[in-house]
């Protein structure tokens, strides 16, 4: 809006009422303003005038320029396409054909004036109405334009961000989408403070600003997710130009507070497609982030993440069935002493039957944790463990996940077990599953040091593999280390599988923590196993899992 002047436009084929205006308006200052007043003397004039005068405040139409309702026609062409906020005057110089009811009634207008009225004193107070109206619209519409700006930008880059995309993309037709994560970026806000970590990606975006606008529109999603979108262009062009993002980030060397650092990304893309997009996206860039760092992934329906996802689906509604309906069953495999040849102990697995068939947790083990079922499950396999040491004299183990020790009722459900069945905790051995590395959670390491002090037991499950660590042996008290079963079940041929077994039992032996094999699959393994100095073994070589103890 001009700080000098107001903008009045007067369209009319009646030159006595142009001069009219220029007579009284001429000289006028409304709110510290003068007026600047502009005539159009048909419909064209007023449209090319509108059009170069962004800001005018108020129009003074004439009903009939050029023709009987044309002022009508001009109306309807402001209020569609240019303003909702210029103030608009009708002026009916001459008998109109259209009723001033039914004007007043279907035309977006806000005065209907008449010559006469043009004529007398009275039209000053007219224009200062409408411009007021018009400062007033003016002013809220400016404020609405703020906090939606605010609504649709990122704070941090000011590049537009996930609802913008969104408002972008409900547009028709085909685009390609490409989600781009910095790797690791975590690490560098933990390493550099939070400051500098906005500062990359203030740099990251200036980078995807100066290499990709030109055919892309960029955003800033979350706090380390940037999308670009491209809605024209052939798809083959526009496939070539996103699988070159990738190298062009890890090619990039970023200048940060005088420090020199390459970042590289995992993408997601979708090409050429529609619906639910971002979505499409997303999914593509989980399946890039499942084979780690600066990987690209494009959309398709078979994805692994897509299949898991359906998976999960179809298991959650089968767990909460079987809870509900007493299927979820517990199994029992031997773990032999391998000084004795005898078994000691039994750990306790989870079985899902589900029309007629027995189901292992490969099946459902993820679609529990993701449907937030697996500490109920824990639950039950804990008491059918605490039933079986109270009727029997074996020792039995049952599997906890992270998930299961931050449950705040994980401790009170071990104990009301314990006090229920009336068995003494050395019994009862708690196997860590390590899906989840523990060794920097300092509440789960708390809780498992209490369920030592308790008397239970406690294994580290599947180590060697994934998240696995020695220093996990130097935080918690362990009783028992589980070799994983990838080492065992190939390590009569397997060199390095012989090197890292042959490690994990050098390195428990001299701290004295026991350890097992599991995957014993045959008599050759089973040999092999116990000549190496491994104090048990548990797999199908002894027995399979069973409902009932062997």
């Amino acid at each position: 809006m001009s700080t000098k002047f107001w903008e009045i436009l007067l369209v009319g084929n009646d030159a006595f009422v142009h001069d009219i205006l220029k007579e009284k308006l001429g000289d006028a200052v409304i709110f510290h303003k003068k007026l600047k007043v502009l005539h159009a003397h048909n419909a064209e004039e007023a449209r090319k005038i509108i059009q170069d005068n962004k800001d005018i405040a108020v129009a003074f139409i004439d009903i009939n320029i050029e023709k009987l309702s044309g002022g009508l026609q001009l109306i309807n062409y402001i209020r569609g396409q240019i303003s909702t906020t210029m103030r608009i005057v009708i002026i009916d110089s001459v008998d109109s054909a259209v009723p001033t009811d039914k004007i007043l009634e279907h035309y977006d207008i806000n005065d209907y004036r008449s010559r006469a009225c043009i004529e007398s004193q009275k039209f000053f107070l007219t224009v200062r109405a409408a411009i007021k109206q018009y400062q007033q619209f003016k002013d809220i519409q400016d404020k609405k334009d703020e906090i939606y700006t605010k609504m649709t930008t990122n704070e941090v880059t000011k590049l537009p961000n996930r609802l913008k995309l969104s408002e972008n993309l409900s547009s028709t037709g085909k685009k390609s989408l490409i989600l781009i994560n910095i790797d690791d970026f975590s690490v560098i806000n933990n390493h550099n403070g939070f400051d500098f970590g906005d500062k990359v990606l203030r740099a990251f975006s200036r980078f995807l600003l100066e290499k990709y606008t030109q055919d892309a529109q960029v955003f800033h999603l979350d706090a380390d997710v940037f999308a670009m979108l491209y809605t024209q262009g052939d798809t083959l062009s526009t496939e070539q130009r996103i699988t070159k993002v990738k190298d062009d980030i890890y090619n990039h060397l970023f200048s940060i507070n005088g420090i020199k650092i390459h970042l590289t990304a995992s993408i997601g893309v979708v090409l050429d497609d529609y619906g639910n997009i971002i979505q499409k996206a997303e999914f593509a860039l989980k399946e890039a982030r499942l084979y780690g760092k600066n990987n690209l992934k494009k959309y398709s329906d078979d994805l692994t993440i897509l299949r898991t996802i359906h998976s999960n689906s179809l298991w959650t509604g089968r767990i909460r069935d079987a809870l509900s309906e007493h299927r979820i069953l517990t199994y029992f495999q031997p773990i032999k002493n391998l000084k004795t040849d005898k078994i000691e102990k039994y750990e306790s697995l989870v079985r899902i039957e589900y029309e007629g068939e027995i189901y292992s947790p490969y099946h459902f083990l993820d679609a529990a944790r993701y449907s937030g079922q697996l500490f109920e499950i824990f639950k039950i396999i804990l008491e059918e463990a605490c039933r079986k040491i109270q009727t029997s004299s074996y020792n039995f183990t049952v599997n906890i996940s992270d998930y299961d020790l931050k449950h705040p009722q994980f401790m009170a459900v071990v104990k009301k077990n314990i006090e229920k069945y009336s068995i003494s905790p050395e019994r009862l051995t708690f196997e860590i599953l390590e899906n989840n590395s523990i060794a920097k959670h300092k509440e789960i390491q708390k809780t498992l040091n209490i369920l030592h002090d308790l008397g239970c037991k406690l294994a580290i499950d599947d180590f060697g593999a994934e998240c696995s660590n020695f220093g996990q042996l130097n935080n918690l008290k362990i009783d028992f280390i589980k070799i994983d079963g990838v080492f065992i079940k190939n390590i009569v041929a397997d060199k390095n599988s012989q090197i890292t077994a042959k490690t994990i039992l050098d390195y428990a032996h001299q701290k004295n923590i026991p350890v097992i094999a599991e995957f014993v699959c045959s008599l050759e393994v089973y040999n092999y196993v116990k000549k190496m100095g491994i104090d048990y073994a548990q797999g199908y070589e002894i027995s399979e899992p069973k409902p009932e103890l062997s």
